[in-house]
């Protein structure tokens, strides 16, 4: 499981929504409402091009990131904790502004069967709070907690639970519980997730890094990086698990590849939540 910190641009436009996209950085543009709907397209098409497609299309991954946000918002004053005060709206109040247009955008998203979720990180890094946007497909998510019963039901949770209670609970949980239930969460096989707890605790234990190999599964956007996971290194990859996992994806990816193109604006952007609302009608 990789859990990626890399601060993803977002993109904003000044016009409306019908018009050609301009592209802006979130941290910088005036902040607005009027240019959700592209926001809305900018996120979808980055998750159709890289690893959410397996969420957006499929069930194969019941979860997957999309974009990280990264601000300045974060207590790093530990006297301060006890006080209500953390922010004021003249030194913070454009961060939240930023944050609050990104909630806005996703919770316009209508899509049957799919949610999407903000975390923030538990853990800031220096003053910055990480937040990442996740997309969970529902019924892979009942269906996980269906058949992991005997880790997520520790938790309480059955099928039905809030998809951002299941994963806000696995970001605060322990470290090791916290890896597993992302493994299962990201769609990484049992024995990924597995292998990838007992190497975080070879380490932890002893100091050692247990080497590794990766299996990849290929996304729109690359054929590397994005939908990994790692294996031991004297083993190798099953036809049983592996390689069906990897024809699936093969099956959406191609379907992606075949319908993307009829959905492409003149800049070559794509029009990602027309793409997915007329595959869902």
């Amino acid at each position: 499981m990789k859990r990626v910190f890399i601060i993803i641009s977002l993109v904003f436009v000044l016009i409306a929504c019908r018009t050609r996209h301009i592209y802006k950085d979130v941290y910088t543009v005036p902040v607005t409402d009027s240019y959700s709907c592209v926001l809305i397209d900018s996120i979808l098409q980055y998750g159709l091009d890289h690893e959410a497609l397996y969420t957006l299309l499929g069930t194969i991954k019941p979860m997957s990131s999309l974009i990280d946000l990264s601000f300045p918002i974060a207590n790093s004053d530990t006297f301060s904790s006890v006080n209500g005060e953390i922010l004021s709206r003249e030194k913070h109040g454009a961060y939240l502004d930023r944050i609050r247009i990104v909630q806005k955008a996703v919770n316009d998203i209508r899509l049957p069967d799919i949610k999407f979720v903000m975390i923030p990180y538990e853990s800031p890094w220096r003053n910055r709070r990480n937040i990442q946007l996740n997309v969970v497909r529902i019924s892979a998510l009942d269906s996980l907690l269906k058949a992991k019963e005997n880790f997520f039901g520790q938790f309480g949770f059955v099928p039905g639970t809030d998809p951002a209670v299941v994963v806000n609970t696995i970001e605060y949980s322990g470290r090791y519980e916290r890896l597993r239930g992302y493994g299962y969460l990201f769609g990484y096989p049992d024995h990924a997730v597995d292998f990838f707890v007992k190497a975080f605790r070879t380490n932890d234990s002893t100091g050692q890094f247990v080497e590794r190999n990766f299996f990849q599964i290929p996304v729109y956007s690359k054929n590397k990086g994005y939908f990994v996971y790692a294996y031991p290194k004297d083993m190798e990859p099953t036809a049983a698990v592996d390689s069906i996992l990897y024809h699936r994806a093969s099956h959406v990816l191609e379907q992606y590849r075949k319908i993307r193109p009829a959905y492409l604006n003149v800049d070559s952007t794509v029009q990602a939540y027309k793409l997915l609302k007329d595959l869902n009608k």
